[in-house]
């Protein structure tokens, strides 16, 4: 339940008022962030929320499952950054929403407190999904049997050490081919498709320090081409360097031959599916009464 101060209330139902949001956002790490959409600087539970840039509210809906909302805001090399939204630094950051009376920020409530979830970002500024705190009990906990690896490449279940020579590449952009696709030099040694489903980390030029997925890796004609999601913050110019690490789509016969790491492969690959139940009666070529 919401507690209105009294104060407040009584300001609330005389019908003119002096109302603004303002945001803490506090990250995984840590790190604590002020926003408002007031003109100026409020102090709220002794954080100062900062004006111009930071979170603008969208529409929040509650109901019988989690509330859910969204936020808008601008990208600042002071506050919200494109690299730090690509690498996921402001994933599942807790949020409380304020609603305050700027003409007396100590007269202010707290009017939903949840995480951030998906983020769409443009060139200049991103939307956010807010998740109230309940919509943790629709995530799953524990694992769950699937004939896919579970496991991060290189992580302590996967056990692959991508500090081994082979796994990792650099190399330099030459142009852009489309939007999220680059042609690269330095990777020719490599086979097609080694780097599919890796990342690409950016060393050089406007996107440094940046990361993306690595969705497809192929020869081309004047070099490696390599698609990435999602595309890169800024335009990416000729010579802006990159390592690039080797990739793995999670499938058994890729652990195997690829990595030959199949005795860690965190899935069940010879788990029977639909098809089993499908199959007719006797379509074995072996028919000797055996098992399946």
């Amino acid at each position: 339940m919401i507690t209105i101060p009294e104060p407040l209330r009584l300001r609330l139902e005389a019908g003119v008022t002096t109302l603004a949001w303002c945001w803490i956002v506090t990250r995984r790490d840590g790190a604590v962030f002020g926003f408002t959409d007031h003109d100026g600087p409020l102090n709220v539970a002794g954080v100062t929320c900062a004006p111009g840039g930071g979170f603008e509210a969208g529409e929040t809906r509650a109901g019988d499952g989690p509330a859910r909302g969204a936020v808008f805001g601008v990208l600042r090399a002071d506050g919200v950054s494109k690299g730090d939204l690509d690498n996921g630094v402001w994933d599942r950051a807790r949020v409380e929403a304020w609603r305050v009376d700027w003409s007396d920020p100590a007269l202010a409530f707290r009017a939903f407190t949840g995480e951030t979830g998906a983020v769409k970002r443009g060139a200049s500024g991103f939307e956010a999904e807010l998740t109230g705190l309940s919509a943790r009990l629709d995530r799953m906990i524990g694992r769950v049997f699937a004939r896919a690896c579970d496991a991060e490449l290189g992580d302590a279940r996967c056990g692959v050490n991508l500090d081994a020579p082979g796994w990792r590449g650099t190399g330099a952009a030459q142009f852009m081919l489309a939007p999220g696709v680059i042609v690269a030099s330095g990777l020719g040694v490599f086979a097609q498709g080694w780097f599919s489903h890796g990342v690409i980390d950016w060393q050089t030029g406007a996107n440094a320090g940046s990361r993306q997925r690595v969705t497809d890796h192929r020869a081309g004609a004047e070099g490696a081409v390599v698609s990435l999601d999602p595309a890169p913050a800024a335009p990416v110019m000729a010579g802006d360097a990159f390592t690039i690490t080797a990739g793995c789509d999670k499938a058994f016969a890729t652990c195997t031959d690829k990595f030959a790491n199949g005795l860690n492969f965190r899935g069940c690959p010879h788990m029977p599916g639909n098809d089993l139940i499908l199959r007719a009666a006797g379509s074995e070529p072996v028919r000797d009464g055996g098992k399946r």
